[in-house]
């Protein structure tokens, strides 16, 4: 028959010399190789052993996102529990975010010597998140501009760096479409010279190398002659204007009025024109 294979096991703890272990998980040398991004929320890492050691019973993968204005964040570990295997697929990271990783070997609750630092970035993602307390203000300085002013989404929506903001200012109709994009480190816009009597809808979306994110809620306004902002009960836009005279019981007797003169009117030249023809 076919000879078995087999496989070295490590040993237990059972008659171990704990001295050797360390020694031994001290003189393995891990190279780590720069790790494949697949997501942008998982990345591959790859590994080499230089010296292999019977007391290997498994790599530590720790990762981190690098340091950034909050300080340093606890490093996470992900357990990886076959000594033969050399790489490993890292789930659940956040998105558009710079990782440091970093590689040990362990047996048991002993651990060998870390490997180099590598650094990864998730791929981005537009973020999931609108801009936050968007608001829209009369401008003090001008007749009939306007302020909008607004926060970035929240930091865990925001799938990547946020490179610049759009901004758009809709009026009724697309002739007072206003639309303008600033940076990302900017967080107000002056819009000036607004149409008194249009009423605008302003809307505020993030954007990241992977595009833009999701709009904040509309913000209406609407300046009278003067440039004072109409309170929300009297802004009226021009559809609901029409809808409002088209209901106006004169304006239903005038079209009425008007289509029985039309039909008078044509009546008679039906009657002339078949008249004409006969005789």
């Amino acid at each position: 028959s076919d000879p078995m294979k087999t496989q070295d096991v490590p040993p237990t703890n059972q008659g171990v010399d704990h001295k050797q272990v360390q020694r031994e998980l001290g003189d393995v040398v891990l190279h780590l190789h720069n790790p494949t991004i697949l997501s942008s929320s998982s990345i591959e890492v790859h590994w080499t052993v230089d010296q292999q050691s019977q007391y290997i019973q498994g790599y530590k993968i720790l990762y981190r996102p690098t340091a950034s204005s909050q300080g340093e964040s606890e490093w996470l570990i992900f357990d990886v529990r076959t000594p033969t295997k050399n790489s490993i697929v890292i789930p659940e990271l956040k998105k558009g975010v710079n990782y440091e990783i970093k590689a040990r070997p362990f047996f048991n609750e002993f651990q060998g010597a870390d490997s180099e630092v590598k650094f990864a970035k998730t791929l981005e993602e537009a973020p999931s998140a609108p801009p936050q307390s968007v608001s829209v203000t009369k401008n003090d300085g001008n007749g009939t501009a306007i302020v909008i002013t607004w926060q970035p989404p929240p930091e865990d929506t925001q799938n990547g760096m946020v490179q610049e903001y759009k901004v758009w200012c809709l009026g009724n109709e697309s002739r007072y479409h206003i639309n303008k994009t600033v940076d990302g480190s900017t967080f107000s816009l002056i819009i000036p010279s607004l149409i008194p009597g249009i009423r605008y809808s302003v809307e505020v979306a993030a954007s990241t190398g992977a595009g833009a994110g999701v709009k904040s809620e509309p913000q209406f306004i609407q300046l009278d002659s003067y440039g004072n902002p109409v309170s929300p009960e009297d802004q009226v836009s021009l559809a609901q204007q029409i809808s409002h005279v088209v209901k106006q019981p004169a304006f239903i007797a005038g079209i009425g009025a008007a289509c029985w003169i039309i039909l008078m009117v044509f009546s008679i030249w039906l009657y002339r024109h078949r008249k004409k023809r006969n005789g």
